[in-house]
């Protein structure tokens, strides 16, 4: 498409607060936690998964924290890419970008997968042709821009909210407390394996962070947004988890497919049973949908640098949405759903790249008031800088101490993301020599902030 259709200019359309909630809510609550109690039992994790969902919150905590001072100070599409370029270094953040695209590939097939595992509870379809459908859908929801997305994703999370409720309320009142015992029937590496892929479904407030531009009043409500939709979302992910494995004793949830359905069989009727299964279908549709919104964000963001070609920074006039970038992920996940991985491997793996990111949020957020210390001075929520060091501390240990407690489990794994890691420096510096040719410096231009957000800046001190 020509450049009478397509331009590279900011994005206009806005979001308002109720619409981003919804957004990041759904990001959050995804299926990951209506559809790994079932598969991290079949892997022996047993009663101890109620504890690690629990310990997989403190890095979240942490990282809400980190996001919460990072997004008022410095409110800018693609976050998760900005921040780390702009605070720690620019090879730093070119890594987010090289390793979420392929990540993204089969994160939106892991989570269309556990879409389809839930839709199998009311139909018969093949896995394949379901998950296929709603990574096409979505594809094409995003194409037609932010707005439409968060009207259709506000509908999605109030579904979802009442059907953990209606599992999470009357479930409390059947639990056994023998269902808790013993908590570690096959040792600790399953509980560790489990606490990392719980990790998942809790970093999905990272959203927030790139919506960015798109939000109103965006340096007021990156914070309000972060904290309504934690608070909302972390309460209702563990009060789930919790219940589930209190009700039905976790030899018999193991590997059972739809299991957070079978166990709201066991105190509601089937219609309420089918209620919580819909929910959870709606719960793979809203993260399909919001990892396609949070990481194009990114993308985008990145070839407005020329970090990646500056063709994926164009927007589409009409929609105001970054069309190529969305193709850039969401077409190559199409194609390798016929030979996805299975949900407990795809999710550690996950875990890993998004422990990574968070890393690098952490160091950036420890940067923040050296390298912008003007933007954190004046922000619309300032942590003191003692508060804002132990929030970064704590982030970027606990983030580490995941990291390598997981790797001690899946060795080949990290070694995997790590070689991508390393594999990115010379791409980086073909892209740096590249840029140098036409007369652009690409690490001074990673020193800086766009054009639009030192406009941001400066009405800020105004």
């Amino acid at each position: 498409m020509g450049e009478t259709d397509e331009t590279t200019s900011i994005i206009g359309s806005e979001i308002g607060l109720i619409g981003a909630v919804a957004l990041v809510v759904g990001n959050a609550i995804s299926v990951t936690m209506f559809l790994l109690p079932a598969h991290l039992m079949a892997d022996g994790v047993g009663p101890s998964i109620a504890p690690a969902v629990v310990v997989a919150a403190i890095p979240m905590v942490f990282g809400v924290i980190v996001m919460l001072q990072l997004g008022a100070a410095l409110p800018v599409a693609g976050g998760g890419y900005v921040y780390p370029s702009r605070l720690i270094g620019p090879f730093w953040g070119f890594t987010i970008p090289w390793l979420v695209v392929p990540t993204i590939w089969f994160g939106l097939v892991y989570t269309a997968y556990g879409f389809a595992e839930y839709a199998r509870f009311f139909v018969d379809v093949p896995l394949e042709a379901l998950i296929a459908g709603v990574l096409l859908v979505f594809i094409l929801l995003n194409l037609r821009g932010i707005k439409l997305v968060a009207a259709v994703q506000f509908v999605l999370v109030m579904v979802i909210v009442g059907g953990m409720l209606a599992f999470i309320v009357p479930g409390a009142f059947h639990i056994d407390p023998g269902n808790y015992s013993p908590m570690f029937p096959e040792g600790y590496g399953p509980f560790v394996v489990a606490v990392i892929s719980l990790f998942i479904g809790m970093y999905g407030f990272n959203l927030a962070i790139d919506l960015g531009e798109e939000l109103e009043d965006p340096e007021r409500n990156v914070p309000r947004v972060l904290i309504y939709s934690a608070v909302i979302g972390m309460s209702l992910m563990i009060g789930i988890v919790v219940v589930a494995v209190g009700v039905l004793h976790w030899t018999e949830l193991a590997g059972m497919e739809a299991g957070i359905a079978m166990v709201a069989l066991e105190f509601l009727p089937w219609w309420g049973g089918a209620f919580v299964a819909f929910a959870a279908v709606i719960g793979g549709l809203t993260t399909v949908n919001t990892l396609i919104v949070t990481y194009s964000r990114e993308i985008m963001r990145a070839a407005r640098d020329d970090v990646f070609p500056s063709s994926l920074a164009v927007l589409h006039p009409e929609h105001q949405s970054p069309n190529r970038a969305i193709l850039l992920l969401g077409l190559p996940a199409l194609l390798i759903v016929p030979v996805t991985p299975s949900p407990a491997l795809l999710a550690p793996g996950l875990g890993l790249v998004l422990l990574y990111a968070f890393f690098l949020l952490s160091v950036a957020a420890w940067r923040l008031p050296d390298r912008f210390p003007d933007r954190y001075a004046n922000a619309s929520v300032r942590l003191p800088p003692v508060a804002l060091m132990l929030a970064a501390i704590g982030g970027g240990l606990s983030t580490l101490v995941f990291w390598l407690l997981l790797v001690s489990q899946l060795p080949w794994m990290g070694a995997l993301i790590l070689g991508w890691v390393v594999l990115g420096y010379p791409v980086f510096r073909y892209r740096v020599g590249v840029l140098e040719k036409r007369g652009i410096d690409l690490r001074t231009r990673l020193r800086t902030l766009d054009e639009h957000e030192r406009r941001n800046d400066q009405a800020s001190n105004d």
